[in-house]
Order: C-alpha cells, then sequence, then structure tokens
C-alpha cells in the first residue's frame, strides 16, 4: 500500500482508539471548560493531534526515502507550537483579544500567553525557514506563510468543529496545488486524525483549544511551504494577510451567519 494513503488510515484508527482514554484523562484531571450547553468538557483536547502526528510521521519516515532533518523540523515546531497552545489553553489571559490587543499590551510592557505565542511562533517559523528555503526572500516568504498559517486555524476555533473543518477544507486545496508530493504523508495523516476526532468537536463533547489549532495551523503552513513553487506561495500569502487584516476589523462568525452557503457548510455535523 502507498505510504501516503498509509499515513491517513493509520491516522484515523490510532485517533478513534486513544481519543476516549485521553478523554478520560482530561476530564477526570479537570481540565475543562464550558461549552454552549453550560456542560463540562474537556479543553487541549488537541494533544491528541500533536501526539498521534508524531508517532506516524517518525514511523513514516523510517521507511519513505524523505529529508530526515526537515521532517525532525516540522515535528519539533509543531510539539512547540502545541506546547504553547496548552499554556494559553490553561492559564491563557481571555481579555486581550486579537493580534492587535497581544501586540499593544506587549508594547506597554505586559507579556500576555497570546503574545508569547506570537513571539514562538514567528520564531520558530523563521527557524524552520531556514532549513526549507534557498534564498533570503524565500526564507522571509515562508517565515510569514507559517506564521499566519498557524494563526489563521486559530482565528476560526470559535465554534464547535469549525477549526477542523478549515483545516480539512485548506488542507485538501494543498494537497491538490502541490508540486512536491513526496511530503504529502505529513498532511494526509494530519487529515486522518482530524477525521477520527472532528465527531467530538462537532457535538460540542471537547475542544481543541489552542494546543490543536497551533499544530494543525502550522502544519499547513510548513506543508505550503516545502511543496509549493515561489509563485503560489506568494498568493496564498497575500490571501493570509488579506484574512488577518479583515479579522481585525469584521467577525468571522458574523460573515459565515449571514452566508447561505458558508453557514451551511458550518453547520455540517452539529
Amino acid at each position: 500500500m502507498n505510504l501516503d494513503i498509509l499515513s491517513f488510515i493509520v491516522g484515523i484508527i490510532i485517533t478513534i482508539i486513544i481519543t476516549p482514554f485521553l478523554y478520560n484523562m482530561l476530564l477526570s484531571s479537570e481540565c475543562t471548560a464550558t461549552n454552549y450547553r453550560n456542560e463540562a468538557i474537556p479543553v487541549g483536547m488537541g494533544l491528541v493531534f500533536v501526539l498521534v502526528q508524531t508517532v506516524i510521521i517518525f514511523l513514516i519516515s523510517i521507511y519513505k526515502d524523505t529529508n530526515i532533518l526537515l521532517v525532525l523540523g516540522y515535528v519539533i515546531s509543531m510539539m512547540l507550537m502545541g506546547l504553547i497552545g496548552a499554556i494559553d489553553d490553561l492559564i491563557g489571559e481571555k481579555s486581550v483579544k486579537g493580534f492587535k490587543g497581544h501586540i499593544k499590551s506587549l508594547f506597554k510592557g505586559e507579556l500576555t500567553t497570546g503574545g508569547l505565542k506570537a513571539i514562538i511562533g514567528f520564531l520558530s517559523a523563521a527557524l524552520i525557514s531556514l532549513v526549507i528555503s534557498e534564498s533570503y526572500v524565500e526564507m522571509i516568504i515562508n517565515t510569514f506563510l507559517i506564521a499566519l498559517f498557524t494563526n489563521l486555524i486559530n482565528l476560526f476555533d470559535l465554534r464547535p468543529g469549525r477549526a477542523g473543518k478549515m483545516f480539512i477544507i485548506l488542507g485538501v486545496i494543498l494537497l491538490l496545488t502541490a508540486h512536491e508530493t513526496s511530503f504529502n504523508f505529513i498532511l494526509l495523516s494530519a487529515l486522518g486524525i482530524i477525521i477520527g476526532y472532528i465527531r467530538y468537536d462537532l457535538k460540542a463533547r471537547a475542544m481543541m483549544g489552542d494546543i490543536g489549532s497551533n499544530a494543525l495551523g502550522i502544519t499547513l503552513g510548513i506543508f505550503c511551504a516545502i511543496t509549493h513553487p515561489l509563485k503560489i506561495k506568494l498568493i496564498y500569502l497575500a490571501i493570509l494577510v488579506l484574512l488577518h487584516i479583515i479579522s481585525e476589523f469584521y467577525s468571522f462568525s458574523k460573515i459565515i451567519e449571514k452566508n447561505k452557503i458558508l453557514k451551511f457548510i458550518d453547520s455540517l455535523g452539529r
């Protein structure tokens, strides 16, 4: 069987098996938040993505002829962003909203968990870009591409299942536009994991939290950076910049609610 397809199938199976154990662990540890039904549900279920993705990527890399340094850089970056996300989930300052809000706090000498996430996210993007880029120009483009993708999923993680759906849609698009296919297993395994997990999120039984949205976002960013030519990466970067600018002035939730097609997709499975 093709290793790319195998990574997708294994991602689904392992996630279905391990998710109930993580669910009960977080619940018994009182790592919870209140959903819209006023029920205490586990937060930080994105841990399943970090754990399963790390195992699959290393196992596939043993049998697949691939750039092990790049794979290692991806896994370290994903785990680091997952860790920062976990910190934000547990002790995050919820009164400071938006990228602009966290930057303002930094200029006031106040470090929020969101500000820390932005700093670590940018540094992680810059470091992995050093490994994968062939020129200084490409390194700058890759850095911002990865950093903005990392934050994008977080922007949509406001309703049950929305971040997961966004990841699936963007993941499929990136697979279709990729010029380099030797790293498809990275994204296919991630898609398998999300498919195996998403029912918990859709039914508001659990929240993936920033640990999940960060790990998913950086996966999209790094995959895009290593599989697409410069011209296409510039198009993606322009779209990402536009979406982040829009998010500072308008609510994506309100935009989705006012559009019948987007609202239909958003409500699927709930």
